[in-house]
């Protein structure tokens, strides 16, 4: 089985089309909403120090993640848009994208921030080294940068 973490240019070129079937499915709007920002231009991760990467296994895209600067601090990196099938969860790869996406931060900028919503994964983010933060409105996790 080959796997790889990919960087991608042009989220429109690449066939996630499963990622948004079982988001959708799921009730997360998050990949959609993906789709829709990076067609409308709202947000290509395209900005100096941003990054989109995905997974994949044979061939085939099972996880997604982003990386943008943060709109209210432009020395924070924010990591965005983690998605990854439900068949293949519990195997390491979300641990994967984001880990790739902190490394590749460290070039850019002095801390990664998430902000996981209405979903508890804390622990999730704890074991990649985010601290839990409430000092900031749309921020529940911060790790600084070495």
């Amino acid at each position: 089985m080959k796997s790889k973490v990919r960087y991608i240019k042009n989220l429109l070129d690449e066939d996630i089309g499963e990622l948004r079937k079982e988001s959708k499915r799921e009730r997360y709007n998050h990949i959609e909403r993906l789709i829709n920002d990076f067609k409308s231009g709202v947000n290509k991760f395209s900005n100096s120090g941003e990054a989109l990467v995905v997974y994949e296994r044979d061939n085939k895209i099972v996880g997604i993640c982003g990386l943008n600067v943060d709109p209210a601090d432009s020395k924070k990196g924010r990591i965005r848009r983690l998605y990854v099938l439900p068949q293949c969860r519990k195997q390491g790869i979300g641990k994967k994208l984001v880990k790739e996406l902190i490394d590749y931060s460290a070039k850019n900028f002095k801390s990664v921030s998430v902000n996981t919503g209405r979903l508890d994964i804390s622990g999730f983010y704890k074991k990649l080294g985010f601290k839990k933060y409430d000092k900031e409105k749309g921020i529940t996790h911060l790790l600084i940068n070495k």
